[in-house]
């Protein structure tokens, strides 16, 4: 058991190393880091808005990218592996295929799970600058430019390093240290204000890393078999149905909203992604009173991740238990 388990941390580590090196990382971060942190100027015709806008734009663009990088490091990983017989070679080895699969799995949603978490800083930075319309905290401008200074010093000091030297982390091992750096700095600044940080977002991005680990399980599942354009349709087509999942099971209720045999059938099969987008939610807060989270809510959706990536992985395990690698 405990070499199955040394196995499988092997090839999550391995996985995840890899997908934090690869560039659509960083390209999908920072996309989704510039669209939150110029959500507020699409709220200039919203009077008093802007704070909604951040909390409501900002998890969608968290919860959209993370979802397609679970795609892109399953495919790059998994079936990229399996057609260059990389794979093939792993597997010759004492890993059994269950392994690597759960392997993959682990590694994959490690991946999409940092992506929200390397998001959290920006969401509570750009929520903090746009929240309190009677107050104007002389210090935020000031404490973002020298954290940016920080950032900027730090990474630059591992790139050139690597470069001249042909020592230290590099470029990218130096934004892995630099980055919580710089927003532990940034909080720090400011912690004469500390009240004034929201930290209610990092709920939503909770939920939301559940949501990437769902997709991952998917991703993971179509990878053993299918190719990254076809990949692609099957993902976009699991995250659309779970997000609809209450329309579609809607002719299958009766007057008392109760679901029909066959309802409950497909309420089992179908996957309920919209149960992780509490968007609304949150953002609400700022126009209304705020709308409670239970940790309990919390807790049913972490064992329903739970239940249902097992399932995927289960399929997934199928479908490559029988694909040969040869």
């Amino acid at each position: 058991m405990l070499k199955s388990l040394r196995r499988i941390w092997a090839v999550g580590a391995l996985t995840g190393a890899e997908g934090l090196r690869q560039p659509a990382f960083f390209i999908l971060f920072l996309s989704a880091a510039t669209l939150t942190a110029f959500s507020p100027r699409f709220a200039a015709f919203h009077l008093n808005e802007s704070a909604k806008m951040v909390v409501d734009l900002g998890l969608s663009t968290a919860m959209t990218f993370s979802a397609l990088l679970a795609l892109l490091t399953a495919s790059a990983t998994v079936s990229d592996e399996i057609d260059g017989r990389t794979a093939l070679t792993m597997l010759a080895k004492p890993l059994r295929r269950e392994e690597f699969i759960i392997g993959k799995f682990i590694g994959v949603a490690g991946v999409a799970i940092a992506f929200c978490a390397l998001m959290a800083p920006v969401l509570l930075a750009t929520l903090r600058s746009q929240r309190f319309d009677d107050y104007v905290d002389p210090a935020f401008p000031s404490a973002v430019r020298w954290t940016a200074i920080l950032f900027l010093a730090l990474t630059g000091a591992g790139l050139v390093a690597k470069l001249l030297f042909d020592r230290g982390p590099g470029a990218m091992g130096a934004f892995w240290i630099a980055y919580p750096l710089a927003a532990i700095f940034l909080i720090v600044l400011l912690s004469s204000t500390f009240a004034r940080w929201d930290f209610r977002i990092l709920t939503g991005l909770i939920f939301t890393s559940l949501h990437a680990v769902l997709i991952s399980a998917f991703a993971v599942a179509l990878a053993t078999r299918f190719s990254l354009v076809q990949a692609s349709i099957g993902t976009a087509a699991f995250f659309l149905i779970g997000h609809a999942s209450s329309g579609i099971l809607a002719p299958f209720r009766d007057a008392d909203r109760h679901l029909s045999g066959v309802g409950l059938i497909f309420r089992a099969l179908l996957p309920d992604l919209d149960q992780f987008n509490i968007t609304d939610a949150l953002a609400t807060a700022y126009l209304d009173a705020p709308t409670p989270i239970p940790w309990d809510i919390v807790a049913g959706s972490t064992l329903y991740a739970a239940l249902y990536g097992a399932a995927l992985l289960a399929l997934a395990a199928t479908l490559f238990s029988n694909r040969e690698l040869s």
